[in-house]
């Protein structure tokens, strides 16, 4: 009978808000009706407070019967239940005095209507403590656990406690326990219920006590959690049969216990990125391409850093003439901005005053501009700042002993500054992190070389050019190769000058004892002595991106990564066709072409390029073809030369037909949109 009772009583969360509801649009109605002196109101009223008692009532009933169920704190049982046996009386009694005619009955109708209310609250108030616990109303915002390196978490406080405290601890705290059991910290777990101990295995079944509960039909009355609760999800029991398989350990970490390959992923879902840039990445909204392009057509290369998100590297690097405007025109996507390189430019102290809106830089690149320690104000505004780079700059220790409030900083440059040692020790005590890039100072660890630069007059030659390659580094070695080979310490040493006498991929490292070898550098240098007299497009290239039309494929200056800087010519969704006249009839044996890669701007590598000689002009013969296919999924900005070897022939035209992809590849943020190539030099030998 006690069980039948208790059924009936778990009806009680289907009737328990049904009176709040209807008590509250009562009062509202009947305040309504007396600012409108609408008496028809008053009838209403009345059928509304009826209704009011009628689920007063059987709210009453229900959950005096589910109060028989056992698990609930006692006093706060005692109290929920009388202050809803007061609310119920006196909901009656305030339908018997809105129809009463007695006059000093119905005086007391508006104090009874105000009493109806604060029990009512109180009766809340009181059964919120049961189910959610005393401080429901009050609970500090918990600590969001975050772990950063699974392997190193607790199991049960960081892994396994959070899934409790969502799921479970609800129905089995110290105002609630459901079957006696509380589940607020590992004593309690450890002792369970009225069933017994939750890891015990229950006889005839494959699981213990609790996951056997977990793993019951939904339907069935001993599921956990129940029926109308918020479900354990896949991933929670899979760490709750880990756990629990491994002996339930409240005390061990992650990297202690055995784990599966499937348990690996599971865990590794768990671990989270707060990294200044993840961070970041989250909060960036969408670029769109429109302003990207309007930047780039102002001169400012723009590259988003990743097909995953919306932030973006600017690069103003080398420009001699940068102004506050253009800084300006990146200020709407600010937020979204975290490297910007000025190296080799004309940034000085004045620019320095439009980047304030650039808050989130991580990564700022001033070498060799005309900064001073003036702009340590600013410097001191970036607090993401994690690498500076100072090197070739006129800033001194007045700047370094500024720097301490950059407590983000890791890597600073200052080779070639007036920074002095003892500036130099001082900043590491203040950024005790920090890694200071400096050649000299015996005081910081090694790290990785900067690579050497490869330097000479010109790209292109017609019968030798010099060479020479230059580390930033004393005592280090340069080693190169000349096929496009990467270089190693067996490579060629590099002692002298290098003399070219045919097209050469150059690449070079520097190495240094107990320091890490540099990254490789290349330059492509190309041997051109075929002389054109004309080149006749007949491809329109885009008018932003038309350089000296024709003359720009035969003029010998290589384009940069920035495909503003007038070296390219740019077709959207097209192919390029030309035909260059040479001066003299040749003997053609190879043709080479420059283009880019810039997946983020939409601009990739030809698939194709097809040549075909002709000696009037009009009648053309293919000699020869490269397929060079679709690009693999990258976001690097590259540029290099595509070369085709031709039995050689003589000709006094060639036609070059450039294939475009036309469209972007399915790995594109744009899959389907229209692709861009960029070509910067045809070359015939």
């Amino acid at each position: 009978m006690i069980q039948l009772g208790i059924q009936i009583g778990h009806l009680h969360p289907l009737f328990v808000h049904l009176p709040i509801g209807i008590i509250m649009l009562a009062f509202i109605l009947e305040v309504y009706g007396r600012i409108r002196a609408k008496k028809s109101f008053s009838e209403v009223v009345e059928f509304t407070l009826l209704v009011a008692g009628i689920t007063a009532l059987l709210s009453l009933g229900t959950g005096w019967l589910l109060g028989e169920e056992s698990g609930y704190d006692e006093d706060s049982l005692f109290l929920h239940r009388w202050m809803a046996v007061a609310f119920t009386v006196t909901t009656v009694l305030l339908y018997l005095v809105k129809r009463s005619k007695i006059g000093w009955v119905s005086k007391t109708y508006i104090p009874m209507f105000l009493m109806v209310l604060g029990l009512i609250s109180l009766t809340g108030h009181f059964g919120g403590n049961m189910t959610h616990g005393e401080d429901y109303l009050f609970i500090e915002e918990q600590e969001e656990i975050v772990i950063t390196n699974i392997q190193e978490a607790q199991v049960y406080a960081q892994v396994i406690q959070p899934i409790l405290d969502d799921k479970c601890v609800s129905c089995h705290n110290a105002n609630k326990a459901k079957g006696g059991l509380l589940m607020s910290n590992p004593n309690e777990i450890t002792k369970g219920g009225d069933s017994g101990s939750l890891f015990d295995t229950i006889s005839g079944e494959e699981h213990s006590l609790f996951l056997a509960r977990v793993h019951l039909p939904l339907e069935n009355e001993d599921h956990m959690p129940p029926k109308g609760k918020v479900q354990l999800t896949d991933n929670e029991k899979a760490l709750l049969e880990w756990w629990i398989e491994n002996k339930n350990c409240f005390e061990c970490k992650v990297n202690e216990l055995p784990r599966e390959e499937k348990m690996i992923a599971v865990l590794s879902s768990l671990e989270k990125d707060t990294s200044a840039i993840a961070v970041l990445a989250k909060e960036a909204q969408e670029v769109p391409k429109e302003w990207i392009l309007g930047v780039r057509s102002a001169g400012v290369s723009v590259q988003t850093l990743s097909a995953k998100n919306h932030l973006i590297a600017v690069s103003m690097a080398s420009m001699d003439s940068i102004t506050a405007d253009q800084l300006e025109l990146l200020e709407e996507y600010a937020p979204n901005i975290i490297e910007m390189d000025f190296g080799f430019s004309n940034f000085n102290d004045e620019l320095m005053s439009s980047l304030s809106p650039f808050k989130n830089l991580l990564k700022l690149k001033l070498q060799h501009t005309k900064v001073t320690d003036a702009i340590s104000e600013e410097l001191n505004e970036f607090e993401l700042l994690e690498s500076l780079n100072l090197y070739g700059t006129a800033i001194t220790d007045k700047l370094i002993f500024k720097l301490k409030d950059n407590k983000k900083l890791q890597n600073i440059y200052l080779w070639k500054t007036d920074v002095s040692t003892d500036g130099l020790v001082q900043l590491q005590k203040d950024l005790p992190g920090i890694t200071i890039q400096q050649i000299g100072a015996d005081v910081f660890k090694a790290t990785v070389l900067d690579p050497p630069t490869i330097i000479s007059e010109a790209s292109f030659f017609s019968d030798s050019l010099k060479i020479s390659i230059e580390s930033l580094f004393d005592g280090t070695d340069v080693y190169y190769t000349l096929d496009g080979t990467v270089p190693t310490e067996s490579s060629l040493k590099y002692d002298n000058d290098i003399i070219l006498t045919t097209t050469a991929n150059v690449k070079a490292i520097a190495v240094k004892k107990e320091w890490e070898p540099s990254f490789v550098t290349e330059r492509t240098f190309i041997k051109n002595n075929i002389a054109y007299a004309n080149v006749n497009l007949l491809s329109t290239p885009n008018e932003k991106y038309k350089g000296q039309k024709g003359k720009t494929l035969m003029d010998q200056k290589r384009g940069s990564t920035n495909f503003v800087d007038g070296n390219w010519l740019g077709f959207e969704g097209k192919h390029l066709d030309a035909i260059v006249e040479l001066k003299e009839q040749n003997s053609i044996s190879k043709v080479s072409i420059g283009a880019l890669s810039a997946p983020a701007s939409w601009i990739f590598y030809p698939t194709a390029f097809v040549v075909s000689v002709s000696n009037d002009g009009t009648s053309f013969k293919e000699i020869g073809r490269k397929n060079m296919g679709e690009e693999d999924p990258n976001a690097e900005v590259k540029l290099t030369f595509f070369d085709l070897d031709v039995t050689p022939t003589n000709a006094k035209y060639v036609k070059v037909s450039i294939k475009s992809p036309l469209k972007n590849p399915n790995w594109h943020t744009d899959p389907g949109g229209k692709s861009w190539i960029f070509i910067d030099e045809v070359v015939l030998n």
